[in-house]
């Protein structure tokens, strides 16, 4: 493996779950919960117009210390996901450098980057995709080791 070579669609996840702006928050945080996600490109027609993600969705839930579970719900349903979206997310190419990927997240501290061709989601890049390269190259560093 040449780490000079390494590109984006080499460890991004194609094909992530995405959701529409107009879905609500619940809608939203289900998808979270129930698909083990943290974050959602948010689409329209494939065309990537904001991203969403898990911390987001905890910072807008209403508080079920104070306020009774139907008005959780209510607000939950009733709230569209624009209204919390990062809108104009940073975005990287399927054949970017992994290196320069990765240097815009740690210097950015996101945690993915959508992967975008033609400005529709073609994958994620995440924090965990990063760490299974890592993993990847520190295995081929040890058995070059012997």
């Amino acid at each position: 493996m040449k780490l000079s070579a390494l590109v984006v669609s080499d460890y991004m996840t194609p094909h992530p779950i995405v959701i529409e702006p107009e879905e609500s928050l619940m809608r939203a945080l289900e998808i979270v919960r129930l698909r083990g996600v943290r974050r959602l490109p948010v689409t329209v027609g494939g065309m990537l117009v904001g991203l969403v993600t898990e911390g987001d969705l905890k910072r807008a839930e209403p508080s079920t210390l104070t306020d009774t579970e139907a008005d959780f719900n209510r607000v939950m349903e009733a709230t569209p996901v624009t209204r919390i979206m990062i809108q104009n997310p940073v975005t990287t190419t399927a054949d970017t450098p992994l290196l320069e990927a990765a240097e815009i997240l740690l210097n950015t501290k996101y945690g993915a980057l959508p992967v975008v061709a033609g400005g529709h989601v073609v994958g994620i890049l995440t924090d965990n995709d990063l760490i299974r390269a890592l993993v990847d190259v520190l295995r081929e560093a040890k058995g070059a080791q012997g």
